[in-house]
């Protein structure tokens, strides 16, 4: 099975799922389109349907009906997820690393409960699999308590019985000096303007591409993300929940001027800040591809591994790092849960914690005479 980009009617990609025989796999096509009429962004159905195409190929090895499978079935999908070789026949003579993060197959392991939420509440299921995959644990189990906790403080917490234990490791930064590293190593006005403003404004590379220039206030030193759906060089904002105002820096802002200045010709027809500068379609807006492709030449340049995601994570760190309230944190970031805003940018360093247990540890120390008392 493959994962297929298609080019709809209204000239919008989209994904669909087609099997060994290139045939659609329908029950797939027809989730990914109820979604995208509920307005979700392009790469998450394209997400979603990698993820369904894994579930289905896990399916097709074991000869099964997705409206016919039990608990004991999506148990063994979680298994063939971690299997290298992919194949529910071949399985390892000793310990191997697994193929897929634990990150990686609860995600999966989401996708395929909203499917199947999908195709119960269509009337084509007789059983409802989800509950058979969720217990209810104390309310006290709740990790996040938000300001209005106390009007659910006593319902049960949901959780899926097949979720994978997550590592806690931190997520992967940048240091100032490593920005710093890679912005010098571009070779053009446009690259070190895409790079810096990643970085300090924290846009998602979709929201970059698909700024236009009258989404610039100079003079209140400002970058409006506004939701225009999907643009001609594929580019669009997460949700139209992520439509928000950022400050930025006045250097920025006289940045962005002079490279509109060398870039944007009598001959420009597009209103997209970032353009592509050489090849046939010189003067066409930047797309994600470009943008891919100048972090691969950077890496060869400097030997930094980054990627325009990563420039965002490492301003939203370093923002919180600052003292920046994490409802603060959530707005700039276009969020719309708290919960995720925290659990992404509020982790310290071991510098941090090193800085906060010396300010306390006198306040720590017992008493000598309560030290080593007698025999």
């Amino acid at each position: 099975m493959r994962l297929t980009a298609i080019l709809t009617p209204d000239q919008r990609v989209r994904y669909v799922v087609l099997d060994d025989e290139g045939c659609l796999v329908e029950p797939i096509a027809r989730y990914l389109k109820h979604l995208d009429q509920r307005g979700y962004a392009r790469n998450t159905l394209r997400s979603y349907g990698t993820s369904l195409q894994l579930y289905f190929e896990y399916l097709n090895q074991k000869g099964l009906d997705f409206r016919q499978i039990t608990i004991d079935d999506l148990a063994g999908c979680v298994q063939w997820l971690k299997l290298p070789s992919g194949n529910v026949k071949v399985l390892p003579s000793h310990p191997v690393v697994q193929a897929r993060t634990n990150r990686t197959i609860n995600h999966t392991l989401t996708v395929i409960a909203g499917f199947y939420d999908y195709y119960w509440r269509r009337g084509d299921l007789e059983t409802d699999i989800n509950t058979k995959t969720r217990t209810y644990l104390s309310p006290s189990a709740r990790r996040y308590k938000s300001m209005l906790h106390h009007l659910a403080a006593d319902q049960p917490v949901a959780k899926n019985l097949l979720k994978q234990r997550e590592s806690r490791s931190k997520p992967k930064t940048l240091t100032k000096a490593q920005i710093e590293t890679l912005i010098g190593a571009c070779g053009n006005v446009r690259d070190r303007l895409l790079l810096t403003l990643l970085y300090e404004s924290g846009l998602r590379v979709g929201e970059s591409l698909a700024l236009w220039l009258e989404d610039v206030d100079v003079a209140r030193y400002q970058l409006r993300v506004r939701d225009r759906g999907e643009l001609s060089n594929g580019a669009e904002i997460k949700t139209s929940a992520a439509e928000r105002t950022i400050d930025v820096s006045p250097e920025l802002i006289y940045q962005i001027m002079d490279y509109a200045v060398i870039a944007h010709t009598e001959e420009i027809e597009t209103n997209h800040v970032f353009l592509k500068m050489r090849g046939p379609r010189t003067g066409q807006p930047l797309e994600y591809a470009d943008v891919n492709d100048l972090f691969r030449r950077l890496q060869d340049k400097t030997g930094i591994d980054a990627c325009a995601h990563l420039f965002r994570h490492t301003s939203f760190t370093h923002l919180a790092k600052a003292g920046w309230l994490p409802e603060h944190l959530r707005e700039r970031a276009g969020h719309a849960n708290f919960q995720h805003t925290y659990q992404l940018y509020v982790h310290p360093s071991e510098e941090d914690l090193r800085d906060a247990w010396e300010q306390t540890q006198e306040q720590m120390k017992l008493g000598t005479s309560q030290i080593g008392g007698k025999s």
